[in-house]
């Protein structure tokens, strides 16, 4: 009876769903309690990047003791050219005041998945982030938040609830 239970709760729908504030092909914007999820699909563009950073800042408006934020790079997501890179760098260094810590996670393998942390690094390194960042799977980032968030905002964060919640949401969009 437990086991059948617990079965029938996962697949319920998440009480606490992602918010999803841009879907565009190149890239999906959602938030899920105080953390903010920046989904990149394929060309990561400076317009783009100072979109996500727009929805950011004005999220994090709404949290002034801070947030988390949680890149995902699709496998498909190819390098970003100088100027996205240099508007990335930018975000970073700007948002270091309200993000209280970060993880990247990389859906991808081979030399291209190599190549874009490879970029990912690079950006960390210039934008002298004053947080914990990580790049790591999405089960790390989920530990990650729920250790930090808690004490630093005030929120607690769910692992479980993180991870069914951004299921669902990239069930909703279409996982590439």
């Amino acid at each position: 009876m437990g086991i059948r239970l617990l079965y029938a709760l996962q697949a319920l729908p998440s009480l606490d769903p992602c918010h999803l504030i841009a879907n565009r092909p190149d890239y999906v914007v959602a938030t899920w309690r105080q953390i903010f999820c920046a989904i990149w699909r394929r060309e990561t563009t400076e317009d783009a990047v100072r979109r996500v950073h727009h929805a950011c800042v004005e999220f994090a408006k709404q949290h002034p003791r801070g947030i988390g934020l949680l890149t995902v790079v699709e496998g498909e997501a190819s390098l970003p050219p100088a100027g996205a890179r240099k508007a990335l760098a930018s975000f970073l260094a700007q948002a270091s005041s309200v993000i209280r810590c970060s993880a990247v996670v990389f859906e991808g393998s081979g030399f291209r998945a190599a190549a874009v942390r490879s970029v990912v690094t690079g950006l960390s390194l210039l934008a002298r982030q004053r947080f914990p960042h990580k790049v790591c799977d999405i089960a790390e980032a989920g530990r990650m938040f729920a250790e930090i968030l808690p004490a630093a905002t005030g929120v607690g964060v769910s692992e479980a609830a993180f991870r069914a919640s951004l299921d669902e949401l990239r069930e909703a969009v279409g996982r590439r």
